[in-house]
């Protein structure tokens, strides 16, 4: 009798427990925009940028780069390679950037903005991740215009969207020309 009332015992006390809900760090979470940059007059190569600064226009922050900089040095915010990702907003259906290549250089740098248009659908992944943010681009070709007062000054020479629909970050969305 003993032996019965301790094993209900313990099955009840242990009947309460979950697994628990941590979130995986594998899974994947609302995907980032995937850029390349290449060469204009070589369409099929890379090309890296130089010091390209990277400012979200509506809220003038930069994108973070390299995290493991101080937060007070200039250079996390500096990209030197041929791809970057970009956050989309989960809250809004389009974003605009600009970015600026050779920031900090003399004379000055060359500034492009590049804005995009987007829907967004909200999957649910799990109880311990919660939601993640699906985009779908809304036009063909992102809107490119210059602060630059000479004309034909944009350094961004042409887009190309690879694919429209933005759910992981394991291939790229567009190309950049320069």
């Amino acid at each position: 009798m003993k032996k019965i009332f301790l094993l209900l015992f313990i099955g009840f006390a242990f009947s309460g427990c979950e697994k628990d809900d941590i979130c995986d760090p594998n899974t994947p979470t609302t995907p980032r925009l995937i850029i390349e940059f290449y060469d204009d007059a070589n369409p099929t190569v890379k090309k890296n940028v130089v010091n390209l600064r990277v400012t979200e226009v509506l809220t003038n922050k930069s994108v973070v780069f390299n995290e493991s900089l101080i937060e007070t040095n200039e250079a996390r915010y500096l990209l030197n390679a041929s791809k970057l990702s970009l956050p989309l907003k989960t809250g809004e259906d389009d974003v605009k950037y600009s970015f600026a290549l050779n920031y900090g250089a003399a004379p000055g740098e060359n500034v492009d903005f590049f804005e995009v248009n987007y829907t967004r659908e909200n999957v649910y992944v799990s109880r311990a991740c919660g939601y993640k943010t699906i985009f779908t681009l809304r036009n063909t070709n992102p809107i490119i215009n210059s602060d630059n007062t000479t004309p034909d000054s944009e350094w961004i020479k042409g887009i190309n969207i690879e694919t429209n629909a933005i759910a992981n970050e394991n291939e790229t969305h567009v190309k950049i020309y320069f």
